[in-house]
């Protein structure tokens, strides 16, 4: 009962169609198809221009010339003829339409390659890589731009307008222009799927063509030459669909998975890297590397993430995602609250003007005058830099002689400055007073002595040792001394050494320990240094 019903409504339709395509002129639309698969000068010219203009879009990476080699085309015609000659059975226009589109195939692909090949632009643009991973949405684009095409040749209503719209939206002549680029920049696999992105389109376009010439009443009784079998025509156009499905197919599903790693990997890290007024998730990366996945995030924070937080997030998404995770984290320090005016030049302008070849040195007097703020001003600028090292004092020594600002910083470290850091310090120095600096460093104990109460560190002491978490890198980037005067030495000693690996994580291996020389010297007192490696 069911296939009488479909070959009833099937007869209705096209009883419909019919009635409403008695005007088309048929035999003028044959003869148009015929004539656009006709090879010219005229349609060489424009093919080529339109391939080399597609080619320096993409090259430039520009939007409108891509756009403009897309109208300039003339591809489109031949492909519509060979959608025409499929419905109506020709034989003769399916050669002629086939031979065209492949000479206009092959010239337009040779000549990108040799202007690709002598180009000094020969880096993918984001306008190539878009072209070099088609998928079956690509596919129903171009099946739906092409019924538009189709229908607009047909009826005449808005052809122009419609035949310049479709040329946008198939794009046919950029992917060739891509796989000229693929072969001469020495990249095949990028022409490899630029070329399926131009044969995905040209058979999404050619299906569709045949489809709606077939429902506007175009039937093989309008060919007077050889024709082929509707069996037969079905059978090709059916299995270049079905072959061309299954890469596109398969994209789409490698595309969505991806899309839906980086859902998860982003909704991992700001669920653990986003927090009000203390971080940021500023961008993150991903790169599979066999069956792992190496993920780079960054992050502005006013306070960095030490090692075992950062692990706690990678553990997170290995579940997640079920795979191998390493995370890196690029921590950009930033300062939170507003910002405090900038520190004044250290000698402050005259009221009266002096001359331009004359320069004045300043006394005593005014520099003393100032001094409090700059030195207020300068250990606002240093604090982030040596934190948490100090500054503990700043002091200007000044002369009545001509020369640099003396400048002596005390930090709180147990081990000196390098040189780098030395020249770092004097830089800062002098970019925030104004003028040259002779500096000075001098170094106190990072921590003061520590003291027992009992048989446990006293509760000034264990405030003390909190400076050690501000520690640059975490505790485990540093090495540490401890050195006990005293009777009970040994088991002061004990006590500091198991807090420091019970509360700080710190390796057995990096906390040494000594008997100070001159007990009396320290009467029981601890003294920790904190050094590096």
């Amino acid at each position: 009962m069911f296939n009488p019903y479909l070959r009833y409504k099937i007869k209705r339709l096209r009883e419909y169609i019919a009635e409403h395509t008695a005007d088309i002129d048929h035999r003028g639309i044959i003869r148009n198809a015929v004539a656009n698969v006709e090879l010219n000068g005229s349609y060489l010219a424009m093919l080529l221009l339109a391939g080399v203009i597609a080619l320096l879009g993409l090259l430039t990476n520009s939007v409108a010339v891509v756009i403009g080699a897309m109208l300039i085309s003339p591809l489109m015609g031949p492909i519509i003829s060979l959608g025409l000659a499929f419905t109506i059975g020709d034989l003769a226009l399916a050669r002629k339409g086939m031979r065209s589109i492949a000479v206009s195939v092959v010239l337009t692909i040779v000549v990108t390659t040799l202007v690709a090949f002598i180009s000094p632009l020969n880096e993918p643009t984001s306008e190539i890589l878009a072209r070099v991973r088609p998928n079956i949405y690509d596919l129903f684009v171009a099946m739906l731009a092409g019924t538009a095409g189709a229908v607009a040749l047909c009826t005449r209503i808005n052809y122009l307008i419609t035949a310049t719209g479709v040329a946008v939206a198939t794009a046919v002549i950029p992917p060739l222009s891509v796989v000229g680029f693929g072969l001469g920049s020495g990249r095949p696999m990028l022409g490899l799927g630029g070329f399926l992105l131009f044969f995905t389109n040209f058979v999404a376009i050619v299906l569709t063509a045949d489809l709606v010439f077939y429902l506007f009443n175009f039937h093989s009784a309008m060919v007077a030459e050889e024709k082929v079998p509707a069996r037969k025509r079905l059978i090709i156009l059916g299995t270049v669909l079905a072959l061309i499905s299954v890469p596109l197919v398969y994209t789409l599903v490698t595309d969505l998975r991806k899309v839906k790693v980086n859902s998860r990997v982003e909704r991992i890290l700001k669920s653990h890297l986003n927090h009000q007024d203390l971080s940021h998730l500023t961008g993150f990366s991903k790169v599979e590397q066999g069956g792992g996945i190496s993920i780079h995030a960054s992050i502005n924070t006013v306070k960095l993430y030490e090692d075992p937080a950062a692990k706690k997030v990678e553990n997170e998404l290995i579940t997640a995602l079920g795979r191998p995770v390493k995370l890196k984290l690029e921590q950009v320090l930033v300062t939170a609250g507003g910002v405090e005016p900038k520190p004044r030049p250290i000698f402050p302008v005259s009221d009266v003007p002096v001359p331009a070849q004359r320069k004045e040195t300043p006394t005593i007097a005014l520099v003393e005058s100032n001094s409090s703020a700059l030195l207020k001003d300068l250990r606002y600028e240093l604090e982030p830099v040596v934190a948490p090292f100090g500054p503990d004092a700043l002091s200007l020594r000044l002369t009545e002689s001509s020369g640099p600002v003396g400048l002596t910083i005390s930090l709180r470290r147990d081990y000196p400055l390098s040189a780098e850091e030395h020249e770092m310090l004097r830089r800062l120095a002098e970019r925030e007073l104004k003028a040259p600096v002779d500096l000075s460093i001098t170094l106190r104990p990072f921590l003061p002595p520590l003291l027992m109460e009992g048989e446990s560190l006293s509760s000034e002491s264990v405030k003390a040792l909190g400076a050690i978490e501000k520690l640059p890198g975490g505790p485990a980037s540093f090495t540490y001394s401890i050195g006990v005067a005293g009777r009970e030495y040994k088991r002061n000693a004990a006590v500091l050494r198991g807090y420091l690996i019970e509360r700080f994580g710190i390796a057995p291996g990096d906390i040494k320990v000594a008997r100070a020389s001159g007990t009396a010297g320290h009467g029981g007192k601890i003294m920790l240094k904190v050094l590096r490696r």
